[in-house]
């Protein structure tokens, strides 16, 4: 029995091998053949990942105990505590909650806040979900279930492993669910953001009490509104817009400054700025293609931003001498339009900006932006994501070479707003796809590490909780994900 190739069958007729697709010249059409040459619906995946999978975290200790911290991996040498991260990333734990339907489809945000209670302050986990019907929830989580009065219970429900025996026993955060009612009326919420941020490695830092939350609009009038969750009433402020910032447009995403002070937001118009303080904002920068996804720089000077035509521009917000803003600079950049068919025509096309930016660093994506991110590890190296399921990340000192420095094969995506979701060591990124699957990559790597379906919608939103560096702190969650979609919400350690 000679052994099987992929992507070719073996005629015993012609002792010889033959390519599955295509036509056979000589062959004679026989019912073997022609079972055979029925391609699978599914391509396998690579032999290194199957590998990977396969590897048992009591291996890598008995490995570890003889080796040291460096073990051999596959023929090579590799660290310990990089493969049982790859080893856990490679069966996650996936819990779904219930009743959290159509609760975090739209955005979700964790962070900790110093709620004053009839005890004095207390420091709390909480889960700020969004819908895109409009309604706002606060979500307590908990290590442990916890009485809350006026919430609802959210039990977790095991949804991997399937098999129990294959992963060791992690426990699932709890939920406490208080729907908001007093904003059920706001339109689709489009982004929810930390006003200020603490520094995770420090263990004094001050939590943060305020969010940012922009929602699309429903007659194309997106809103700002200020959340503050320092206490139990959880209020909620609109921000309205002022200077020339126009209320007539829709508002995409948003971020925040490290500082708190300024908010940049994304709009069919362009980007602009916008003190949260007062609500006066100018722009930053106009275009005529929407800026769906944009991110701070961590100086706080530069706001890069992702166009609904594949574009990437990094804008200076410092003032040029002798060049005060709002005046902005006009240029016209030049990009490779797409088919219908999506394949890349060579007829380059030019569309105008205007804005502090530099033409030769921008980057181009091959569909429209979905989600942004810097690494904060090294703030120059640029992960984006568009529509046509292309994850990429950029060196963004080669962007003149216009080739990423590494892609990550696999997403399923053709027109949705998908986000994804970076780990807090930065070695993994994870995100849903249209077909309904959650994926996880080795951002170093660029290896597929795992693929599994635990939802029947797309899993569109992602946060990453708190910082492993706080794991010794009381009451905190970590090594985990939550994924928000319209069946619920889920967490995947």
């Amino acid at each position: 029995m000679k052994p099987e190739l992929p992507g070719f069958y073996y005629d015993e007729e012609k002792n010889r091998y033959f390519p599955i697709k295509g036509p056979i010249p000589g062959a004679k059409a026989s019912s073997s053949s022609k079972t055979q040459q029925k391609p699978d619906p599914k391509p396998e995946q690579e032999t290194n990942y199957q590998k990977r999978t396969k590897l048992k975290a009591l291996k890598l200790v008995y490995s570890r105990e003889l080796n040291g911290n460096v073990v051999p991996v596959n023929k090579k040498m590799s660290n310990f505590k990089e493969e049982i991260q790859k080893t856990q990333a490679s069966y996650p734990v996936v819990w779904r909650y219930e009743s959290t339907k159509h609760t975090g489809d739209a955005a979700l945000k964790q962070f900790q806040v110093d709620v004053q209670t009839s005890v004095g302050l207390t420091r709390k986990n909480i889960l700020v979900a969004g819908s895109s019907s409009g309604c706002l929830s606060i979500l307590r989580v908990s290590k442990a279930k916890q009485v809350f009065d006026g919430g609802i219970d959210c039990d977790p429900v095991s949804v991997l492993p399937l098999n129990e025996n294959n992963a060791e026993e992690r426990e699932a955060p709890w939920f406490v669910w208080r729907p908001a009612q007093p904003y059920l009326a706001l339109s689709t919420i489009s982004s929810i953001q930390l006003i200020g941020r603490y520094d995770d490695a420090s263990e004094n830092s001050n939590p943060v009490n305020r969010a940012l939350i922009t929602t699309l609009g429903s007659t194309g009038r997106g809103s700002i509104f200020i959340l503050n969750v320092a206490d139990e009433m959880n209020t909620l402020t609109p921000r309205s817009l002022q200077g020339n910032v126009s209320s007539e447009c829709t508002i995409w995403t948003a971020d925040c400054n490290i500082r708190g002070s300024h908010a940049a937001i994304g709009t069919d118009l362009g980007a602009a700025s916008v003190d949260l303080e007062t609500g006066a904002g100018s722009y930053f920068l106009r275009s005529k293609s929407d800026v769906l996804a944009l991110q701070f720089h961590q100086s706080g000077n530069i706001v890069q931003c992702g166009l609904r035509n594949g574009a990437i521009v990094s804008v200076d917000l410092r003032e040029r001498p002798g060049r005060p803003l709002p005046r902005l600079t006009r240029h016209q950049i030049r990009y490779q339009s797409s088919s219908k068919t999506g394949q890349t025509t060579k007829n380059k096309q030019w569309f105008e900006l205007q804005g502090n930016i530099n033409p030769s660093h921008v980057i181009y994506m091959p569909s429209s932006l979905t989600c942004l991110k810097t690494l904060k590890t090294s703030d120059q190296y640029l992960m984006a994501s568009s529509m046509d399921g292309t994850i990429r990340l950029y060196d963004q000192r080669l962007v003149k070479r216009g080739v990423a420095v590494q892609t990550y094969e696999g997403h399923v995506n053709s027109h949705t707003r998908i986000e994804f979701g970076i780990d807090p060591t930065e070695k993994f990124i994870l995100s849903g796809g249209e077909d309904c699957y959650t994926r996880i990559w080795s951002i170093k790597s660029g290896q597929l590490l795992s693929e599994n379906k635990c939802s029947d919608s797309v899993p569109s939103v992602v946060c990453w909780s708190t910082d492993e560096r706080k794991k010794d702190q009381k009451d905190s969650i970590i090594y985990g994900a939550w994924l928000g979609s319209h069946e619920a919400i889920f967490n995947v350690m």
